[in-house]
């Protein structure tokens, strides 16, 4: 599944997806834009990613693709 800019992540991988309001600095978040453009965050096992998509957006796709 995309999540931005050129990554790419398979929908097993993804533990939690929340809105970007809740940002922590960590050494292990991956933005993919700057801070600001940021809207949500993708936990999986390894990283935390910034992404440009809004979780909604992000639940909507995941859903569509288990279905």
């Amino acid at each position: 599944m995309h999540i931005g800019k050129e990554q790419t992540i398979r929908i097993a991988e993804i533990i939690a997806v929340t809105a970007h309001e809740h940002y922590v600095p960590a050494a292990f978040v991956r933005l993919l834009v700057p801070l600001e453009k940021v809207k949500s965050f993708i936990v999986t096992d390894d990283f935390v990613y910034g992404s440009p998509l809004r979780a909604q957006a992000i639940l909507k796709k995941i859903r569509q693709n288990r279905l």
